[in-house]
């Protein structure tokens, strides 16, 4: 929270104020072992102008608004500029805050119990507090040198570099009482400074926000090695050495105290390819203590894609035991609620990022054991009671359905080989970037993808562990797959395994497995042809469009890959491009399956980004809606694993609906966002169209058409494969005592004609026998129904009832 909602600095209008935060969030707080508060009492300048003065007043954040204006570009009369949050906003004192921090440690102890720590915030930015320290006595912290001169991508917007260094200050400091000597490192000097302001004010850990300590470009898809022509651009030993030169720095000065980050708003990849970011070495030091949260730039770019794909990337590895997940209900310093202003009440960035889990080398799952909300007060110094009420219940429910499972794809995340491969040649960076964000396209097209494992833990894995991917497919970059790591995912699909490869293919091994070589590179303006089923466009004039751009820089390289032995059998293209003179075709989407391979299988799709260049931005550029976005091949392709996941849109451009499957006690559920809402689903999976608890479907030979919310999260235990249409409706009914139990769940379908029903109760039920299945009336003999975690009953027409 910040400082807003303390209008008074009387002692017992603090408490009030302490206690009121702590008493909306109970029901949330209840369910943890203990809870911090993040104070964001300014933007950190507060640390670096402590002098050990009690008395003296902080600049703290109490605006509306954009400060220090002339950062942005604006005008004067900018109606965004920073005005006061209310006229009466009280001065406040480091005597005070340091009452504050304390006020909230007692209250939390004495009135409920609880065990709270506070942490103190630091910015690299102008936006949320006025600066005299950051922008007059020492503007020269804002300027990065790189190679021997400076780096910019934007005149009037600049953050602190953590590798300047300040010039001479003659001013008394808590940590340099004789002033700060010329050429002192900033990571020097900020930790020195938090080493004496943390424990004096009573602070527990710091919180790097908003990119510090990763990046000078935290808020551009750009960076010191990508300016949006040209790739790469810098020196990665000279940039990747400055970048730790100020954990360097600070962690000497200051190594009892916790350090939090937020990150940038990008992945791990992407971060490599555009800032040779090195998150490997940070979690390897233990530098930081988690992993950066998800961004919450899915709540005010509507990225979800990015978002949910750049949290994957940074929790693949980890520096310590757990993760964190980050909610964004309100907003302090500008206008936006988001639960109101950009959610719409809307939970979906709870359930879709809370589906995500990533995989230990045991094949279990780990979800995060970190919950962070940011923020609890509003920017008029609300702690509106409204907000807790409704957030809580989506938090504690998303909780209680954490995965346990691997989703239908599970990501093997290259962490450790990403760094690897750009510390050898800076070239790599192209690969890096194009496989992350065609990831990141990917999911915003409706790929279901929430379960990753990194190349460590999958390396790892003893052969039961493995077995635990046998109900997900591998979803893997092509370039991840040398040496030992292509061995093993080779060997894991040879031996009854499924697997997905994106990217272009250059290692022998795998090149031989899926039966491609390498041609002369098409780029540019081609045309694409595919015999995957397409999405439904509803308006009769639309068409989808067959071209599609490619641009080699950002692309991957060129696209080289055609069949190596176009008689092969066990080989089924599903997707090429053309050249403009349509002499010369290359493969784009193939699946190739021999009967040797016990079940084995594996896809492959080529992948282009549709993203114009040259422009500085935060994010990509879409190309003209003429051309298509060849991510989408990454879902349809799908259908060749025996999960068809369409959509009817009214037009290609129509924004796809996100979809996450996630497993839990053996059940499916079904987690997403129509963030267009005239976007419908259409779904069959291996055993039939889902049928949810709840709904109503039309289920026949094919897809069946699903009317879900804008934000759904519905459980799934029944599928059903039957060749007439009817209506099949589910719902849940009171769990009534049977001849042979007391049951807990009662599930009642009806509609069904002649169909194979598959079921999936709980394994514990399934193992102690206690599923009943009743039909016609009738209880139904289960012995030689139970195929591994599930139920298959075959010609069921009428009403079935299932309790356990």
């Amino acid at each position: 929270m910040s400082l807003k909602p303390f209008a008074s600095m009387e002692p017992t209008a603090i408490e009030a104020t302490c206690e009121e935060a702590i008493r909306q969030w109970l029901p949330l707080i209840g369910m943890a072992d203990s809870c911090s508060m993040l104070l964001w009492v300014a933007d950190g300048s507060e640390i670096l102008t402590w002098d050990g003065n009690w008395e003296r007043e902080i600049e703290w954040g109490r605006y509306i608004g954009f400060a220090n204006e002339d950062k942005f570009g604006h005008e004067p009369s900018d109606p965004r500029t920073a005005k006061l949050y209310r006229p009466d906003a009280c001065a406040i004192t480091y005597a005070d805050l340091r009452f504050i921090v304390g006020a909230f440690k007692r209250i939390a102890a004495e009135n409920f119990a609880i065990r709270m720590e506070v942490g103190a915030t630091f910015d690299a930015g102008p936006e949320f507090a006025y600066s005299d320290f950051k922008y007059k006595l020492h503007p020269e912290i804002n300027h990065a040198e790189l190679g021997g001169k400076e780096i910019a991508l934007k005149a009037d917007y600049n953050v602190i570099c953590t590798w300047s260094k300040l010039r001479e200050d003659r001013n008394a400091y808590a940590a340099y009482p004789e002033g700060i000597p010329v050429g002192t490192p900033f990571g020097e000097y900020l930790g020195r400074q938090c080493a004496s302001f943390l424990p004096e004010l009573g602070f527990d850990y710091i919180w790097f926000s908003n990119g510090f300590g990763f990046s000078y470009f935290p808020w551009t898809y750009l960076g010191a090695n990508y300016d949006g022509t040209a790739l790469p651009l810098a020196d990665y030993e000279e940039l990747t050495g400055r970048t730790l030169s100020f954990w360097e720095h600070f962690k000497r000065e200051c190594p009892d105290f916790r350090t939090e980050v937020r990150g940038t708003n990008f992945g791990t990849g992407m971060d490599l390819a555009k800032d040779f970011i090195p998150l490997a070495e940070l979690y390897g030091r233990k530098y930081i203590a988690y992993p950066p949260p998800n961004s919450p730039w899915g709540a005010l770019n509507f990225d979800f894609g990015l978002e949910i794909a750049s949290h994957m990337s940074r929790i693949a590895v980890l520096p310590g035991e757990t993760y964190p997940y980050r909610f964004y209900p309100n907003d302090p310093w500008f206008w936006q609620n988001p639960w109101w202003d950009l959610y719409d009440r809307e939970p979906h960035d709870i359930y879709c990022p809370l589906t995500v889990a990533r995989m230990n080398r045991e094949g279990e799952l780990q979800n995060p054991g970190i919950i962070e909300l940011l923020t609890i007060d509003t920017e008029k110094g609300e702690l509106n009671a409204d907000c807790p009420a409704e957030v809580i219940p989506h938090l504690r429910r998303a909780i209680q359905d954490f995965p346990d499972r691997a989703g239908i794809l599970t990501w093997l995340y290259p962490f450790a080989e990403y760094h690897a491969a750009v510390a050898e040649s800076t070239n790599e960076s192209k690969t890096i970037f194009f496989e992350e964000w065609f990831v990141r396209n990917a999911v915003n097209q409706g790929l279901p993808l929430n379960t990753v494992l990194s190349t460590d833990e999958f390396a790892a894995m003893t052969a039961e562990a493995k077995t635990k991917l046998r109900d997900t497919i591998v979803f893997a970059p092509a370039s991840g797959l040398t040496g030992e790591n292509g061995r093993l995912l080779a060997a894991f699909v040879r031996e009854g395994g499924k697997a997905i490869i994106y990217g272009a293919v250059t290692d022998p091994r795998w090149q031989e497995l899926l039966n491609l070589r390498q041609d002369r590179g098409l780029e540019g303006e081609l045309t694409l042809n595919h015999t995957m089923q397409p999405d439904t466009l509803l308006d009769e004039e639309a068409s989808t469009s067959r071209l599609f751009k490619h641009d080699p820089l950002i692309g991957g390289g060129a696209l080289y890959e055609v069949l190596n032995d176009g008689d092969d059998r066990a080989t089924k293209v599903c997707a090429t491009a053309i050249s403009a003179r349509e002499d010369e075709v290359r493969i784009l989407a193939l699946t190739r399956e021999l009967p040797e391979w016990n079940g084995g299988k594996v896809g492959w799709v080529r992948g282009s980004l549709p993203f114009e260049g040259g422009t500085v931005t935060q994010l990509p550029v879409r190309q003209a809606e003429a051309y298509s976005d060849l991510s989408i091949l990454a879902r349809q392709l799908l259908a060749e694993f025996g999960y068809e996941l369409r959509q009817a849109k009214p037009e290609e451009a129509s924004k796809s609906a996100l979809l996450f499957v996630s497993r839990r006690d053996n059940g499916f559920i079904f987690t997403g966002c129509r963030q267009d809402t005239s976007v419908s689903l259409r779904m069959r999976f291996p055993g039939g169209v889902p049928v949810f608890t709840g709904q109503t479907i039309r289920a026949g030979q094919g897809h069946a058409a699903y009317s879900f919310d804008r934000t759904f999260h519905d459980e799934c235990r029944i599928f059903v494969d039957q060749q007439e249409t009817t209506t099949v409706f589910c719902r849940e009914y009171m769990p009534v005592p049977t001849p042979r139990k007391n049951s807990v769940r009662f599930i009642h379908v009806t509609g069904l004609r002649e169909a194979a029903v598959t079921i999936y109760p709980p394994l514990a039920s399934l193992a102690a026998g206690s599923v009943e299945v009743k039909a016609d009336n009738v209880y139904l003999e289960l012995q030689g129904c139970v195929f591994g975690d599930k139920l298959v009953i075959p010609h069921v027409s009428g009403e079935m009832e299932v309790t356990w």
